[in-house]
């Protein structure tokens, strides 16, 4: 082999990486982004599948908080108390909805620590 037909492995920075992923995306053109930079289309591929995986445990998650539905006016019971008993002994509840849809819902006491830890980890199964 020549020295004009051997070509060096380029090293590329997780920032450079991440530049060539975005820009890929934001064109919608994954195949002209990799020859404008002299590389497969598959190695865009790669590279977005690797930088995921290094967020996704660090992510935000969206969260959105809804009032419990409260009975406007229950029929009061005879004999019994006037309050309705399904307020009385509520326990608190959480529930987080992942984008993909799945749902974990906790009453009583929970470990926030552990909540969030539950909702990565199902998250980047996705």
């Amino acid at each position: 082999m020549d020295d004009e037909t051997y070509v060096r492995r380029r090293r590329w920075s997780t920032e450079e990486k991440r530049a060539v992923v975005t820009e890929a995306l934001s064109s919608g053109n994954v195949i002209a982004t990799a020859k404008r930079h002299g590389i497969q289309a598959q190695q865009i591929y790669r590279w977005r599948e690797r930088l995921d995986e290094r967020q996704s445990p660090t992510a935000f998650l969206p969260v959105s908080m809804a009032p419990d539905a409260v009975p406007l006016s229950p029929a009061p019971m005879p004999d019994q108390d006037h309050r309705p008993a399904a307020l009385l002994d509520r326990l608190p509840r959480i529930e987080i909805v992942l984008s993909c849809g799945r749902r974990i819902i906790a009453e009583g006491g929970v470990d926030v620590d552990a909540m969030l830890e539950l909702a990565r980890g199902l998250e980047a199964l996705r």
